[in-house]
């Protein structure tokens, strides 16, 4: 049900994923599954594999998505971070329907709930005082535990 972007599925492996925000309601599933969603009610989705991401975002729900691809970031340097997931434990096993619960209340799935991260990578270039200054980010994969270590 995507009417508000293109999304030239190939460009991605066959494993990568896509996250979707927006006003009231947060999704992270598979690629194969975004044909799905409906991008009328999202700010910012972004699709990913560990190569690259494509992002569209946009200011409000009635503007245009911008779309950038992390392929052609202009930056002088990067630098990749760990992110830990919002996971209730409790929820989520209580629960037990596929579903990641986080302690602010929404639901997420991700790949295996043995991820409890995502690795970030961000870019920064010089400021006008010649610092530099991060200016983007993207979301490289999801981390196990062991690996976020």
């Amino acid at each position: 049900m995507l009417s508000k972007i293109e999304l030239n599925k190939n460009d991605f492996k066959e494993d990568a994923w896509f996250i979707a925000i927006g006003i009231s309601e947060f999704i992270s599933a598979p690629m194969s599954e975004i044909d799905n969603i409906d991008d009328t009610k999202f700010l910012e989705i972004r699709v990913f594999d560990e190569n690259h991401e494509i992002k569209y975002v946009r200011g409000s729900l009635n503007g245009d998505f911008q779309k950038r691809d992390s392929n052609k970031i202009d930056f002088k340097r990067k630098r990749c971070e760990c992110q830990y997931l919002d996971i209730d434990d409790n929820m989520t096993e209580k629960k037990n329907d596929g579903w990641i619960y986080a302690t602010g209340g929404g639901k997420y799935r991700i790949k295996d709930t043995a991820f409890n991260a995502i690795e970030t990578e961000h870019y920064y270039k010089f400021d006008e005082k010649e610092f530099y200054k991060p200016f983007d980010f993207r979301i490289v994969r999801f981390l196990k535990k062991k690996e976020e270590e």
